[in-house]
């Protein structure tokens, strides 16, 4: 057996063992899916290349730049900005939204508030405008406001406008860079059950732990941790349309088109209560029909892709970075959950990866 097993090929899986291959270690890693990416994961409709899981590359992400670069991937400019959008359903411009997200994220280093409710209530907004920021904040981290610790504004107040990318030809693809690197040290269709079946010196664990017996600290930190839920939907659009960002208020949604792939109608969703206003675990039936209210600009077409993560799209509260990443004897973790200010990020799963090899 080798000396390192990784168990799952998302980003952080392959980032670790690409690390620990880099380095001479000998790496196995077992991926029970029949892909690589875990939640990143690119696909097509109406023509296009669509991500139907995380999408953005933003500002900062300079180790997913630098993997992107080694492995020959190109970044392509969406031609709009993840961070602006035009909010509707309520009297709100997007100029005034980005104000009140300055106005948001002063009151959030100034106050004791501990929650995103608390912070946004103290900060003083028009009842429009406060509504449409906690409809951004909702929809980033994919939870109600209540639950998010005040701390979440960081990244999800961010609302100038600042230049978004994706990988050209699709996120995933850098998921399936790595894995050519690693070559048949990943093994796909390979569902581990137990860790005693594991025999090597150090195994790296992923999210989905809840089927291995772990250390009670370990334990306690993972069920304080809490996911956000969210869905995306991608519907082709009968002509292709320019570049946009608009999100509903009510609907704790958003949508937009971009560069690149200007037949597809783009939409993502955040929270529970969101989720179960648009019926998605009926399917898009609910949402298209919002959607189609929403956009009147666009002329809708047939073959509509709808995503759900009926287990949490990513980590959104409750994170306790120590006890989450600490390791437990050969037992080491990854994930963007253990990765403190970039968790619900592929550029924290990178970066977690990273991190785990090198405690190895």
């Amino acid at each position: 057996m080798p000396e390192v097993i990784v168990i799952g090929a998302g980003f952080a899986g392959l980032a670790a063992a690409t690390e620990l291959a880099d380095r001479g270690v000998d790496v196995l890693v077992l991926e029970a899916r029949d892909r690589v990416g875990g939640r990143v994961w690119s696909d097509h409709a109406g023509g296009a290349v669509i991500e139907r899981g995380a999408e953005f590359v933003l500002d900062g992400y300079e180790v997913l730049r630098g993997h992107a670069a080694r492995f020959g991937l190109e970044l392509a400019d969406t031609g709009m900005s993840y961070y602006v959008r035009e909010p509707r359903g309520v009297p709100c411009t997007a100029e005034a939204l980005q104000a009140a997200g300055r106005a948001v994220a002063r009151t959030a280093r100034e106050s004791a508030a501990s929650s995103v409710a608390e912070v946004v209530a103290a900060a003083d907004l028009s009842p429009a405008a406060a509504e449409a920021v906690l409809a951004r904040v909702e929809i980033s981290a994919a939870l109600g406001a209540d639950r998010l610790g005040a701390e979440v504004l960081a990244h999800t107040a961010a609302f100038d406008p600042l230049p978004s990318h994706r990988i050209a030809g699709g996120n995933q693809r850098l998921a399936e860079a790595m894995a050519e690197r690693l070559g048949d040290r990943v093994r796909l269709g390979v569902e581990v059950r137990s860790l005693d079946e594991l025999d090597a010196a150090h195994v790296i664990l992923l999210p989905a732990l809840s089927r291995f017996e772990l250390p009670d600290w370990k334990r306690v930190a993972l069920e304080q941790a809490e996911m956000g839920h969210a869905a995306k939907l991608h519907v082709p659009l009968a002509r292709p349309a320019p570049t946009s960002a608009v999100m509903s208020v009510p609907g704790r949604y958003w949508c937009w088109t971009a560069a690149g792939n200007d037949g597809v109608l783009n939409a993502f969703s955040g929270s529970p209560g969101a989720l179960d206003r648009l019926g998605v675990q009926d399917g898009p039936a609910t949402w298209l029909e919002s959607v189609a209210e929403l956009r009147p600009d666009l002329e809708l077409a047939d073959g509509a892709v709808l995503t759900t993560w009926p287990d949490g799209a990513y980590s959104a509260a409750g994170l306790d970075e120590q006890a989450l990443a600490a390791p437990a004897g050969r037992l080491h973790f990854a994930g963007e959950h253990t990765a403190g200010p970039w968790a619900g990020l592929m550029e924290g799963a990178l970066r977690s990866g990273i991190r785990a090899a090198r405690e190895i």
